[in-house]
């Protein structure tokens, strides 16, 4: 199909943006986007005619494919988990958009073959305590210090992932509703209740650094020249006059601290953390 240039714009495809529509391939390389929204594989439409989908496009359900989608999935531990003390938690970081996603097993060894995908496995204490406990002079780490550890070691690879994830200490404290019985003595079917009443720590958008204090600063504005003061000589047939000044003005710049609210390698790099 031929366009003259002014209809369409020359543009570059990175991995994991776009496959062939058809075949399903996927297309890295130069391509064009005509004024009518169609994307074409080439320098030119009239190149090789291959239109373009995006790699999550309806279009791969026309061979019975159903594509899995880059979304995290609410994970929780195992009963077998919290026997064991700890769970293993698997990301994934999509290297053209940098987004990160928690997904459950399954699905990790899904994904993580797209060569676009970048993926590690994060070992996550749920065992008590939560808390560093201090002893006779030794210290004992507790969930929180050991998972912060280990999150921090995953950064290197995927790296962001620590300013998503929030509650160090989840799926540690968690505590039996039935009266009576501790969470330990309670049915694999109770505990799974309880466990899914938990919500996941991992924030769709990362924290937001908080932004550097700045002290408001006060500016006195004086009067450059001062007038003088002028005074009335009494006479003999009235009384005395009387003198004239001004005020001082300091007027202070107030100011306010900015508001703020706390908070690459591919498949052969995956990790597992042993802290």
């Amino acid at each position: 199909m031929w366009l003259p240039i002014f209809k369409y714009l020359l543009k570059f495809a990175k991995p994991g943006m776009f496959q062939l529509k058809g075949s399903g391939e996927e297309y890295e390389g130069q391509y064009v986007e005509t004024n009518a929204g169609i994307l074409y594989a080439g320098e030119s439409p009239t190149d090789t005619g291959l239109e373009l989908v995006s790699i999550d496009n309806d279009d791969m359900f026309f061979r019975g494919i159903k594509p899995v989608s880059f979304e995290s999935e609410t994970v929780y531990p195992t009963p077998e988990d919290y026997t064991r003390g700890f769970m293993f938690r698997y990301f994934l970081k999509n290297q053209t958009t940098g987004k990160i996603i928690e997904v459950k097993n399954i699905n990790y060894i899904e994904l993580i073959k797209k060569k676009y995908y970048n993926g590690s496995i994060l070992k996550w204490i749920i065992s008590k305590p939560a808390k560093d406990i201090f002893n006779q002079g030794y210290v004992f780490n507790g969930a929180i210090t050991r998972n912060k550890a280990n999150t921090k070691q995953v950064s290197f690879i995927l790296k962001g992932l620590d300013i998503l994830i929030t509650e160090y200490d989840k799926f540690v404290n968690i505590e039996s509703d039935v009266e009576g019985f501790k969470f330990e003595e309670l049915p694999k079917k109770e505990k799974i209740r309880i466990i899914k009443q938990q919500r996941p720590n991992l924030q769709r958008k990362p924290k937001v650094k908080p932004k550097p204090f700045k002290r408001p600063t006060v500016v006195p504005i004086l009067n450059e020249t001062p007038e003088p003061q002028t005074t009335q000589t009494a006479t003999s047939s009235g009384g005395g006059g009387g003198g004239g000044g001004g005020n001082q003005y300091f007027d202070s710049n107030d100011g306010s601290p900015d508001g703020g609210s706390m908070g690459n390698s591919n498949s052969s790099n995956n990790t597992l953390n042993n802290y």
